[in-house]
Protein backbone atom coordinates (compact mmCIF):
# COMPACT_ATOMS: atom_id res chain seq x y z
CA UNK A 1 0.00 0.00 0.00
CA UNK A 2 1.38 3.40 -0.86
CA UNK A 3 2.07 5.63 2.31
CA UNK A 4 2.06 9.22 1.96
CA UNK A 5 4.65 11.40 3.83
CA UNK A 6 3.23 14.32 5.86
CA UNK A 7 5.58 16.90 4.91
CA UNK A 8 5.98 17.27 1.52
CA UNK A 9 2.54 15.25 0.67
CA UNK A 10 4.19 13.13 -2.36
CA UNK A 11 3.79 9.54 -2.28
CA UNK A 12 6.64 7.16 -1.21
CA UNK A 13 6.97 3.92 -2.84
CA UNK A 14 6.81 1.15 -0.55
CA UNK A 15 9.86 -0.89 0.35
CA UNK A 16 10.35 -4.12 -2.11
CA UNK A 17 11.47 -7.38 -1.24
CA UNK A 18 11.44 -8.90 -4.57
CA UNK A 19 12.07 -6.84 -8.10
CA UNK A 20 12.25 -8.84 -11.47
CA UNK A 21 13.26 -6.98 -14.68
CA UNK A 22 12.66 -8.35 -18.52
CA UNK A 23 13.11 -11.97 -16.47
CA UNK A 24 13.29 -15.23 -18.96
CA UNK A 25 13.63 -18.51 -18.32
CA UNK A 26 14.44 -20.94 -20.81
CA UNK A 27 14.37 -24.61 -20.26
CA UNK A 28 16.78 -25.73 -23.18
CA UNK A 29 14.69 -24.88 -26.23
CA UNK A 30 11.43 -24.02 -24.40
CA UNK A 31 10.90 -20.73 -22.75
CA UNK A 32 9.06 -20.89 -19.81
CA UNK A 33 9.25 -16.95 -18.74
CA UNK A 34 8.28 -13.97 -21.13
CA UNK A 35 9.87 -10.70 -19.91
CA UNK A 36 8.60 -10.97 -16.36
CA UNK A 37 8.41 -7.25 -14.47
CA UNK A 38 7.34 -7.28 -11.32
CA UNK A 39 7.54 -5.43 -7.66
CA UNK A 40 6.58 -7.43 -4.80
CA UNK A 41 6.54 -5.41 -1.34
CA UNK A 42 8.19 -6.12 1.94
CA UNK A 43 6.54 -7.38 4.81
CA UNK A 44 2.90 -8.55 3.08
CA UNK A 45 1.84 -11.84 1.69
CA UNK A 46 1.32 -12.10 -2.11
CA UNK A 47 0.05 -15.03 -3.61
CA UNK A 48 0.80 -16.34 -7.20
CA UNK A 49 -1.92 -18.03 -9.25
CA UNK A 50 -2.21 -19.36 -12.68
CA UNK A 51 -3.01 -22.54 -14.36
CA UNK A 52 -0.62 -25.56 -14.42
CA UNK A 53 2.66 -24.72 -16.40
CA UNK A 54 2.39 -21.24 -16.63
CA UNK A 55 5.34 -20.53 -14.69
CA UNK A 56 4.34 -19.95 -11.14
CA UNK A 57 6.71 -22.59 -9.34
CA UNK A 58 9.77 -21.27 -11.72
CA UNK A 59 9.19 -18.20 -10.62
CA UNK A 60 9.87 -18.70 -7.25
CA UNK A 61 12.59 -21.13 -7.78
CA UNK A 62 14.26 -18.71 -10.14
CA UNK A 63 14.16 -16.32 -6.92
CA UNK A 64 16.07 -19.04 -4.70
CA UNK A 65 18.18 -19.80 -7.64
CA UNK A 66 16.87 -23.50 -7.59
CA UNK A 67 16.58 -23.74 -10.76
CA UNK A 68 20.30 -23.28 -11.70
CA UNK A 69 21.22 -26.77 -10.54
CA UNK A 70 19.68 -27.65 -13.97
CA UNK A 71 22.72 -27.49 -16.50
CA UNK A 72 19.94 -26.67 -19.29
CA UNK A 73 18.60 -23.40 -17.63
CA UNK A 74 19.23 -20.59 -19.14
CA UNK A 75 18.33 -17.15 -17.24
CA UNK A 76 18.08 -13.36 -19.12
CA UNK A 77 16.92 -10.18 -17.07
CA UNK A 78 16.84 -9.36 -13.32
CA UNK A 79 15.74 -10.60 -9.94
CA UNK A 80 16.93 -8.25 -6.97
CA UNK A 81 16.17 -8.98 -3.25
CA UNK A 82 16.10 -6.20 -1.85
CA UNK A 83 17.85 -4.34 -4.34
CA UNK A 84 20.78 -6.79 -4.60
CA UNK A 85 20.65 -9.01 -8.09
CA UNK A 86 20.78 -12.63 -6.49
CA UNK A 87 23.02 -13.96 -9.80
CA UNK A 88 25.64 -10.98 -9.44
CA UNK A 89 28.88 -12.95 -9.36
CA UNK A 90 28.95 -11.49 -6.12
CA UNK A 91 26.37 -13.06 -4.53
CA UNK A 92 27.40 -16.25 -2.65
CA UNK A 93 24.78 -18.83 -2.89
CA UNK A 94 24.49 -19.57 0.91
CA UNK A 95 24.03 -16.11 2.12
CA UNK A 96 21.08 -16.00 -0.74
CA UNK A 97 19.57 -19.33 0.98
CA UNK A 98 19.88 -17.79 4.10
CA UNK A 99 17.71 -14.66 3.43
CA UNK A 100 15.50 -16.54 1.26
CA UNK A 101 13.48 -19.76 2.65
CA UNK A 102 11.84 -22.14 0.95
CA UNK A 103 8.66 -24.55 1.50
CA UNK A 104 7.47 -27.09 -0.86
CA UNK A 105 4.08 -28.81 -1.81
CA UNK A 106 4.68 -32.01 0.04
CA UNK A 107 6.46 -31.42 3.94
CA UNK A 108 10.20 -33.22 4.01
CA UNK A 109 11.10 -33.00 7.20
CA UNK A 110 14.65 -34.53 7.84
CA UNK A 111 14.67 -37.97 9.59
CA UNK A 112 16.46 -36.80 12.94
CA UNK A 113 14.54 -35.57 15.33
CA UNK A 114 12.13 -32.79 15.89
CA UNK A 115 14.91 -30.53 17.87
CA UNK A 116 17.90 -31.18 15.43
CA UNK A 117 15.14 -30.62 12.62
CA UNK A 118 15.35 -27.06 13.82
CA UNK A 119 18.71 -26.48 14.16
CA UNK A 120 19.96 -28.16 10.62
CA UNK A 121 20.45 -24.78 9.07
CA UNK A 122 21.39 -22.55 11.87
CA UNK A 123 24.38 -25.21 12.54
CA UNK A 124 25.34 -25.09 8.86
CA UNK A 125 25.29 -21.33 9.07
CA UNK A 126 26.75 -20.49 12.19
CA UNK A 127 30.11 -19.03 12.26
CA UNK A 128 31.46 -21.13 15.39
CA UNK A 129 31.51 -24.30 12.82
CA UNK A 130 28.29 -25.42 14.22
CA UNK A 131 28.94 -25.58 17.89
CA UNK A 132 25.65 -24.12 19.77
CA UNK A 133 25.26 -24.02 23.41
CA UNK A 134 22.60 -25.66 25.19
CA UNK A 135 20.87 -22.80 26.52
CA UNK A 136 21.15 -21.16 23.02
CA UNK A 137 19.78 -24.18 21.15
CA UNK A 138 16.92 -24.45 23.60
CA UNK A 139 15.91 -20.55 22.92
CA UNK A 140 16.34 -21.12 19.31
CA UNK A 141 14.33 -24.21 19.09
CA UNK A 142 11.92 -23.19 21.45
CA UNK A 143 11.59 -19.47 19.42
CA UNK A 144 10.94 -21.45 16.11
CA UNK A 145 8.28 -23.45 17.35
CA UNK A 146 5.89 -20.84 19.09
CA UNK A 147 6.35 -18.77 15.82
CA UNK A 148 4.79 -21.49 13.86
CA UNK A 149 2.16 -22.24 16.40
CA UNK A 150 3.90 -26.26 17.87
CA UNK A 151 5.88 -25.33 20.93
CA UNK A 152 2.50 -26.27 23.22
CA UNK A 153 2.52 -29.91 21.09
CA UNK A 154 5.77 -30.74 21.08
CA UNK A 155 8.07 -29.16 23.61
CA UNK A 156 7.47 -32.70 24.92
CA UNK A 157 8.56 -34.41 22.02
CA UNK A 158 11.79 -32.79 21.06
CA UNK A 159 13.67 -35.85 21.02
CA UNK A 160 11.14 -37.58 18.64
CA UNK A 161 12.11 -38.72 15.10
CA UNK A 162 10.38 -35.76 12.73
CA UNK A 163 9.29 -38.60 9.72
CA UNK A 164 7.28 -40.57 12.69
CA UNK A 165 3.93 -39.83 14.62
CA UNK A 166 3.74 -35.78 12.81
CA UNK A 167 0.41 -34.66 10.96
CA UNK A 168 1.25 -33.57 7.42
CA UNK A 169 0.28 -30.09 8.43
CA UNK A 170 2.82 -30.37 11.77
CA UNK A 171 5.59 -31.79 9.68
CA UNK A 172 4.48 -28.81 7.15
CA UNK A 173 4.97 -26.16 9.86
CA UNK A 174 7.79 -27.87 11.39
CA UNK A 175 9.40 -27.58 7.48
CA UNK A 176 9.01 -23.88 8.08
CA UNK A 177 9.88 -23.38 11.39
CA UNK A 178 13.34 -25.21 10.40
CA UNK A 179 13.86 -22.53 7.70
CA UNK A 180 13.14 -19.13 10.62
CA UNK A 181 16.64 -19.51 12.72
CA UNK A 182 19.10 -17.86 10.12
CA UNK A 183 16.53 -15.57 10.12
CA UNK A 184 15.45 -14.72 6.80
CA UNK A 185 13.36 -12.40 5.29
CA UNK A 186 11.68 -13.57 2.36
CA UNK A 187 9.19 -17.12 2.54
CA UNK A 188 8.92 -18.85 -0.45
CA UNK A 189 5.76 -21.25 -0.41
CA UNK A 190 5.47 -23.25 -3.27
CA UNK A 191 1.73 -24.79 -3.01
CA UNK A 192 2.50 -25.57 0.76
CA UNK A 193 -1.63 -26.83 1.64
CA UNK A 194 -1.66 -28.94 -1.34
CA UNK A 195 -1.04 -32.19 0.62
CA UNK A 196 -3.20 -30.96 3.36
CA UNK A 197 -7.18 -31.83 4.31
CA UNK A 198 -9.12 -28.65 5.00
CA UNK A 199 -8.37 -28.61 8.88
CA UNK A 200 -4.50 -28.30 7.96
CA UNK A 201 -5.44 -26.00 5.45
CA UNK A 202 -6.86 -24.18 7.58
CA UNK A 203 -4.39 -24.69 10.01
CA UNK A 204 -1.59 -23.21 8.06
CA UNK A 205 -3.19 -20.60 6.64
CA UNK A 206 -3.86 -18.90 9.83
CA UNK A 207 -0.09 -19.66 10.38
CA UNK A 208 1.03 -18.04 7.06
CA UNK A 209 -1.33 -14.46 8.54
CA UNK A 210 0.96 -15.04 11.93
CA UNK A 211 4.08 -14.53 10.06
CA UNK A 212 2.82 -11.46 7.84
CA UNK A 213 4.75 -8.58 8.89
CA UNK A 214 7.80 -10.42 10.13
CA UNK A 215 8.49 -12.10 6.69
CA UNK A 216 7.57 -10.82 2.90
CA UNK A 217 5.82 -14.14 1.78
CA UNK A 218 5.30 -15.23 -1.63
CA UNK A 219 2.58 -18.15 -2.54
CA UNK A 220 2.14 -20.37 -5.42
CA UNK A 221 -1.60 -22.03 -4.81
CA UNK A 222 -4.05 -23.07 -7.40
CA UNK A 223 -6.81 -22.92 -5.03
CA UNK A 224 -8.50 -19.54 -5.43
CA UNK A 225 -10.36 -19.53 -2.72
CA UNK A 226 -6.64 -19.44 -0.70
CA UNK A 227 -5.62 -17.10 -2.47
CA UNK A 228 -8.30 -14.32 -1.62
CA UNK A 229 -8.10 -15.67 1.98
CA UNK A 230 -4.66 -15.76 2.52
CA UNK A 231 -2.94 -12.60 0.97
CA UNK A 232 -3.19 -9.08 0.23
CA UNK A 233 -1.60 -8.76 -3.43
CA UNK A 234 -2.24 -11.38 -6.22
CA UNK A 235 -0.54 -12.45 -9.30
CA UNK A 236 -1.91 -13.95 -12.20
CA UNK A 237 0.07 -15.49 -14.89
CA UNK A 238 -0.70 -17.04 -18.20
CA UNK A 239 1.64 -18.93 -20.38
CA UNK A 240 4.86 -17.93 -18.55
CA UNK A 241 3.79 -13.89 -18.80
CA UNK A 242 2.22 -11.84 -15.74
CA UNK A 243 -1.48 -10.48 -17.05
CA UNK A 244 -2.02 -8.81 -13.53
CA UNK A 245 -0.82 -7.78 -10.41
CA UNK A 246 -3.35 -5.79 -8.08
CA UNK A 247 -4.98 -5.94 -4.42
CA UNK A 248 -6.61 -9.18 -3.93
CA UNK A 249 -9.90 -8.12 -3.32
CA UNK A 250 -9.80 -6.13 -6.54
CA UNK A 251 -8.25 -9.03 -8.62
CA UNK A 252 -10.76 -10.95 -7.75
CA UNK A 253 -13.92 -8.75 -7.83
CA UNK A 254 -12.78 -6.34 -10.64
CA UNK A 255 -9.91 -7.74 -12.78
CA UNK A 256 -8.99 -6.00 -15.51
CA UNK A 257 -8.07 -8.33 -18.23
CA UNK A 258 -10.50 -10.27 -19.58
CA UNK A 259 -7.55 -13.57 -19.05
CA UNK A 260 -8.06 -12.85 -15.60
CA UNK A 261 -12.00 -13.02 -15.10
CA UNK A 262 -11.98 -16.02 -17.19
CA UNK A 263 -9.75 -17.93 -15.06
CA UNK A 264 -11.06 -17.22 -11.85
CA UNK A 265 -14.73 -17.51 -12.83
CA UNK A 266 -13.50 -21.23 -14.14
CA UNK A 267 -13.46 -21.02 -17.73
CA UNK A 268 -10.46 -22.88 -18.44
CA UNK A 269 -7.44 -23.73 -16.29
Amino acid sequence: MMTQSPSSGTQTPPELAIQTRDLNLWYGTFQALFDVNLNIKKGIITSLIGPSGCGKSTFLRSVDRINERLGYVRIKGSIEVYNQNVYAPSVELAQLRKQVGMVFQRPNPLPISIRENILFGYRIHNEKGGRIAKSEAEGIVEDALRQVLLWDQMKDRLDNKATVGLSLEEMQKLCIARLLPVKPTILLMDEPCSALDPKGTAAVEELIWELRGRYSILIVTHNMAQARRASEECIFMLMGRVVEHSPTEKLFVTPVHQETADYIEGRYG
